[in-house]
C-alpha cells in the first residue's frame, strides 16, 4: 500500500542548520522501491530536505498513487524509482507514465543496484533516461532532484 507523509520544516527542525533552506521544500516526490529499508532511509532524507514524499513499493502502486495525486490536483516534481520489482518494474512504470502523465517522463530517476540483461542495459543506456547506481550517493540525490526546474 502507498502513503504519503507531508513533513512542513520550519528553522528550528530544519536538519540542514538553523537559516538554510532545504533545497527540496515544497515539492512532492514519489519514491518507488520495493526494498522497505531503502525506502524508509531515502523518504526520511528527503522529508527532512523539506520533501513531501509518497512512497509505493512496485510500478503498479505507484500508478494508482500517481493516479490518485493527478486526481486530487496534487502536482509531482519527481519520481525516484527502482528498475527491478516484482509487481511492476520501473521500465513499465515509465511506459505507463508516458501515456498517463508524459509531462512526468523528464522527471524520473532510476536507480538500481543490477544492471545485468539486455532490456535494463538498453532502457539505462537512452539519452533520456536518469539512472542513479545504487547505493547512491544522498548528496547526488539531492542534487538531481533540485536540478529539475517546476514542473510545467
Amino acid at each position: 500500500m502507498w502513503h504519503t507523509i507531508k513533513n512542513p520544516m520550519d528553522s528550528a527542525t530544519n536538519p540542514l542548520g538553523s537559516g538554510t533552506t532545504p533545497l527540496l521544500t515544497e515539492r512532492s516526490i514519489v519514491i518507488v522501491d520495493d526494498d522497505a529499508t531503502l525506502l524508509s532511509l531515502t523518504s526520511s532524507y528527503l522529508r527532512r530536505l523539506g520533501a513531501t514524499v509518497h512512497a509505493a513499493s512496485n510500478g503498479c502502486e505507484a500508478l494508482a498513487l500517481l493516479e490518485s495525486l493527478h486526481a486530487a490536483g496534487t502536482v509531482v516534481h519527481a519520481v525516484l524509482c527502482d528498475l527491478r520489482m516484482a509487481g511492476g518494474s520501473g521500465m513499465e512504470l515509465h511506459r505507463q507514465v508516458g501515456e498517463r502523465f508524459p509531462l512526468l517522463l523528464p522527471r524520473m530517476i532510476f536507480s538500481s543496484g543490477d544492471v545485468d540483461g539486455d532490456d535494463v542495459r538498453s532502457f539505462i543506456d537512452r539519452p533520456d533516461i536518469t539512472v542513479l547506481a545504487k547505493p547512491y550517493p544522498l548528496a547526488e540525490l539531492r542534487r538531481r532532484l533540485a536540478e529539475f526546474p517546476p514542473p510545467p
